[in-house]
């Protein structure tokens, strides 16, 4: 057999068995991120307002997708440590797709006086800027002011962040040892 037609039958006996061989495409999980400060010690994330600041108009909650944890560190390399938000298979989305957060078996754990709405809650994707979601504030409390809807926020995500299976989780952002509490 010639050089050339024993490397054309290699070439297509290769391409077979990977043909045959290659297991169907599948969705990977999608994640939300958004950067965190953290108290002493160096790595517990801060739950408070300040790092769940509810603002804009109309008011939100900001998050973004990257396609790794390690492109959401690059993306964001300021941040302490970040939370990260599983929000299933999602492919490719268009503006206007929304994705459901928490579980209604999981209590926000918030101020009553800050009027918090429970679980789920709806992120919307309107990837302006690039891979941009947001929370309506209207999805996290009744009528009432930026503020408590800050407050909302922090709560129900150190709420999520602690209940296994929620799918929300602390990852390193700078520090080397972020943790819930």
């Amino acid at each position: 057999m010639s050089t050339g037609k024993w490397n054309g039958t290699l070439l297509a006996f290769t391409v077979a068995a990977i043909t045959a061989t290659a297991a169907p495409a599948s969705a990977e999980a999608y994640a939300l991120y958004r950067g965190m400060t953290t108290t002493l010690p160096a790595g517990a994330v801060s739950w408070v307002a300040a790092n769940f600041g509810v603002s804009g108009s109309p008011p939100m909650l900001t998050f973004f997708h990257f396609a790794s944890d390690d492109a959401a560190r690059l993306a964001m390399p300021s941040a302490q440590c970040i939370v990260k938000v599983d929000i299933g298979a999602v492919v490719n989305p268009s503006p206007g797709a929304t994705a459901q957060i928490g579980d209604a078996d999981i209590q926000v754990n918030a101020a009553h006086a800050d009027q918090p709405l429970a679980f789920p809650w709806t992120a919307t994707f309107d990837n302006n800027p690039a891979g941009h979601w947001a929370i309506a504030k209207t999805v996290l409390v009744s009528p009432t002011s930026n503020a408590a809807a800050s407050r909302v926020a922090a709560a129900g995500f150190k709420s999520l962040a602690t209940a296994p299976g929620s799918g929300v989780t602390v990852i390193n952002g700078r520090y080397p040892n972020c943790t819930v509490d």
